[in-house]
């Protein structure tokens, strides 16, 4: 163990001797690469982004208690890896997210970013960066209503589903009515009001619990208004000064090992 140990230091040892004696070229070369990095940030050309926040629609589903819970009309989880696929955006949104009006979808799903917030827990945030405000704001907003008219073509198929069930308790509940009106009179009146009793009074409560659940829709709405900043973002500046520092300095390194074997070569 002590030998090992023994070992490490003297490596550490031959590592910090390296570097301290080659400390001018692999600085010389960081210096470099860290110039070299600010230059072509000074001359990358300026981007803004535009933001919106909104939460997902919303629909009510009966719970485990009989209850109606308001819930979204799709998972965050999934919305977001569907918004990943390139499939999930309209060629439409071209001619508002590209100065052209020529992008691909796989463009647009890498473009435009879409992320979830800590707060709301149904909230999404939506951001694009371009090369005027004025285009990142217009993608934005192509972008919010795209989620919201796909937002409420999810909500419309649930809504079509209750409205069928709706429409089906209503004439079940018509049935009964004619029934007990044609047995006005009869001997049979008293007997058939008793055996539609029950079930017409079970189809007026499943009818207005149904449409209650209607009443609970909230369709797809912003949190706020999307803005534009007036300022380029450098969010890839400072990425951009790192890489170039770190590129100067392992170009350094490799170049005092070059220097070292060639000194080396000399020396023999």
């Amino acid at each position: 163990m002590s030998e090992k140990r023994f070992d490490e230091e003297i490596n550490l040892f031959v590592l910090a001797s390296f570097l301290k004696k080659n400390a001018l070229v692999i600085g010389a070369c960081a210096v470099i690469g860290l110039i070299g990095a600010s230059v072509l940030t000074s001359k990358a050309p300026a981007v803004f982004e535009a933001s919106a926040q909104l939460v997902l629609a919303k629909i009510g589903r009966p719970g485990p208690d009989g209850t109606v819970l308001v819930v979204p009309v799709e998972p965050r989880d999934r919305f977001l890896y569907r918004m990943r696929s390139p499939t999930a955006f309209d060629l439409k949104l071209a001619s508002s997210c590209s100065q052209d009006g020529n992008a691909t979808r796989e463009q647009l799903a890498r473009g435009v970013r879409i992320t979830a917030p800590t707060a709301p827990d149904d909230g999404i945030s939506i951001s694009f960066t371009a090369a005027t405000p004025e285009l990142a704001e217009r993608c934005v907003t192509s972008v919010v209503q795209l989620v919201q008219e796909q937002q409420s073509l999810l909500a419309s198929q649930s809504d079509d589903g209750i409205k069928a069930e709706i429409a089906a308790s209503e004439n079940q509940l018509a049935d009964n009515l004619k029934l007990i009106e044609s047995s006005q009179g009869s001997d049979w009146q008293k007997a058939i009001y008793l055996a539609t009793r029950d079930d017409s009074n079970f189809l007026r409560e499943k009818i207005m619990n149904l449409n209650s659940r209607l009443q609970l829709n909230e369709p797809a709405k912003l949190l706020s208004p999307v803005y534009a900043s007036p300022s380029p973002v450098s969010s890839n500046s400072l990425k951009r000064i790192l890489v170039g520092l770190i590129g100067g300095f392992a170009v350094g390194v490799f170049a005092a090992i070059a220097k070292t074997w060639y000194n080396s070569r000399r020396t023999n």
